[in-house]
């Protein structure tokens, strides 16, 4: 299998990159949450602030890998699809899981999906190039 020259492969490769990237910075980024905390003690006028900082994963637990890897799979299947051998069936896939992406980033805008949003417009890149693909049909020989 050639990679280089076959641009609909190439993109679904970014596109998977990217979101893998995206899940992996919500994931450990340590300023996903940012929160204060005051304590104060009886006969003190003011109290004492503390600032906090933690990932996604240290404030909502091992369930929040769950959402984080819905881009990842649809982004894989979609390299799966590009790199399918049989060209035409390539092409029916595509479009479903680049608009099923591109629905999560929406749904998700302001919390995790844009994030996600740049692997999303690059899978679309990816339909786009699958359908602009050229089928190949070999011919059969009889003997």
């Amino acid at each position: 299998m050639k990679i280089k020259g076959n641009a609909a492969i190439v993109s679904a490769l970014v596109s998977d990159a990217l979101a893998w990237a995206a899940s992996l910075w919500l994931l450990l980024w340590p300023y996903s949450y940012q929160g204060t905390s005051v304590t104060q003690t009886a006969g003190e006028p003011a109290g004492q602030i503390t600032e906090t900082h933690a990932s996604l994963l240290a404030v909502n637990g091992l369930w929040v890998i769950i959402p984080l890897l819905i881009p990842v799979v649809i982004t894989t299947l979609l390299l799966v699809t590009a790199i399918s051998s049989n060209r035409r069936a390539a092409k029916l896939p595509a479009w479903p899981l680049a608009a099923i992406l591109l629905g999560f980033c929406i749904l998700s805008g302001f919390s995790i999906g844009i994030f996600y949003l740049p692997s999303a417009l690059v899978s679309i890149v990816t339909a786009i190039l699958l359908l602009r693909r050229k089928t190949e049909i070999k011919p059969t020989s009889s003997t």
